[in-house]
């Protein structure tokens, strides 16, 4: 896969695990504003879970910029390779 086809899979990704992110934290809000009367054991594991889930995207997340960043500084080195020393002292 060349670098621009991977770099816009990234940006879809970045976007996908936001949106998951997104709705995750919805939810974890949405226990702790409505408490259902259930078992408190229960409510606490799905939000743990949630909790969970949330660190894992934003793991992702950070391991998809990284891997953007990389591939954009390969980018700039294919544009315009360093000129360095010839090996002369």
């Amino acid at each position: 896969m060349d670098i621009a086809s991977r770099l816009a899979i990234i940006e879809q990704q970045i976007r996908q695990v936001e949106n998951q992110k997104l709705q995750r934290e919805q939810t974890l809000g949405a226990f702790w504003e409505h408490l259902p009367a259930i078992d408190p054991i229960i409510i606490r594991d799905r939000m743990l879970f949630l909790q969970n889930e949330i660190r894992t995207l934003e793991n992702r997340k950070r391991a998809l910029l990284q891997e953007r960043e990389g591939l954009l500084v390969e980018v700039a080195i294919l544009r315009d390779p360093p000129t360095g020393e010839t090996g002369r002292n």
